[in-house]
């Protein structure tokens, strides 16, 4: 983990294997579910790999390499990874706030229209933010509840049930969406409909505002993998 300071060190690269494969970024927002988002990435990429090799047959995941980053990272330290995936952690504050998001606004502009983004609460409110839409609060703070989730049935969402269970830890919401997204799934709260998942409409960016990482979340490993698979 990083330093109390908030400095990169050794200890925030986490490689499952030494080797020119799959890349994947993470941005962390000074969060306590980073590292749950990690776990779940290289379980998914471990199943990957050991799927492929039962098949006798070559998978990029197989030789993956994870590297965390805090938001106060440059944009060049980012790209000299050179990231085939890239995730966005959850984290406090608001996007409208450099100290809060750091580099995440320079990824989710300059890096994400390339490379596949996944945001995770405050990841999709600064995608939001980046392209020019609004964040508020909530009705309600949430931290620590399940809601019903309706959704879209494809990307990140692919061959999951409606109404799955997604954990929710949140004061802010998208108020307003950017046309360039579209919304992807959402959650009744009272007589309202809150924005609970959005996805660029050319490029590989795609968020969610509950936690897949979350225990409380019903179909968070799938969702990863869901990601992961649009990974070339």
């Amino acid at each position: 983990m990083s330093d109390a300071g908030g400095q990169t060190t050794d200890d925030d690269v986490a490689v499952a294997a030494a080797s020119d494969g799959l890349r994947v970024l993470f941005v962390d927002n000074f969060d306590s579910f980073t590292y749950n988002l990690v776990e779940y990435v290289e379980e998914a990429l471990l199943a990957s790999s050991d799927h492929a090799n039962s098949d006798d047959s070559e998978d990029v995941r197989g030789h993956t390499e994870t590297k965390v980053v805090r938001n106060t990272a440059s944009i060049d330290e980012i790209r000299a990874f050179d990231p085939d995936a890239v995730i966005i952690s959850p984290g406090p504050g608001h996007p409208k706030n450099d100290r809060d998001v750091g580099v995440t606004m320079d990824v989710l502009r300059d890096l994400s229209p390339d490379v596949p983004t996944l945001g995770v609460c405050l990841g999709l409110e600064a995608a939001v933010y980046a392209y020019g839409g609004t964040v508020g609060r909530a009705p309600d703070p949430i931290h620590g509840k399940a809601s019903s989730i309706d959704h879209d049935e494809t990307g990140v969402f692919a061959g999951l049930d409606q109404g799955l269970r997604g954990g929710r830890y949140h004061s802010l919401v998208a108020t307003e969406v950017p046309e360039c997204f579209e919304v992807t799934a959402t959650a009744e709260h009272g007589d309202e409909e809150l924005v609970m998942g959005i996805r660029h409409r050319e490029h590989p960016i795609e968020c969610v505002q509950f936690h897949p990482e979350s225990v409380l979340t019903s179909a968070g490993h799938d969702i990863i993998e869901n990601f992961l698979s649009t990974v070339q």
